[in-house]
């Protein structure tokens, strides 16, 4: 029995939204820790935000493993400790995600040109586009 929803029809027109760089003034409060689009938000140009998830999950799992029973989990220190951790990647990716956007966005032509040399310099120098690649398939440079 084939069933059928019927066709798909617009309420409202299609619209769209400037992205812009959002960052929470902390991560961690007593007793809660954020994780992933709700500790930093990336992007999409990045396409890492969901890979930003899981390390701060393995990260704050793997803290929250290593404490002896009696510890309280929700303890501030501990907590600050996993936000110690997790704030220079998060950090690099949504600054230098937001400056390429600019670029890319920008119509400047002096930016232009710097863009291109950069792009250009990035495809001639291999030391510098096997790390981007080894960054963006295993999150390692």
């Amino acid at each position: 029995m084939e069933r059928v929803a019927g066709p798909l029809e617009l309420e409202t027109p299609a619209t769209g939204f400037p992205l812009r760089l959002m960052r929470v003034d902390t991560t961690v409060k007593p007793r809660v820790a954020l994780i992933g689009d709700a500790a930093h938000s990336i992007h999409p140009l990045s396409g890492h935000g969901i890979n930003l998830g899981f390390q701060d999950a393995k990260v704050l799992a793997g803290l929250l493993q290593t404490l002896p029973p009696w510890r309280d989990p929700g303890e501030i220190s501990t907590l600050r400790s996993y936000a110690r951790a997790r704030a220079e990647e998060p950090f690099l990716i949504q600054y230098a995600t937001h400056g390429l956007n600019r670029m890319f966005g920008s119509q400047n032509p002096l930016l232009s040109v710097l863009r291109n040399v950069g792009m250009n310099l990035t495809d001639r120098l291999p030391v510098v586009r096997n790390a981007l690649v080894r960054y963006a398939v295993g999150g390692r440079f």
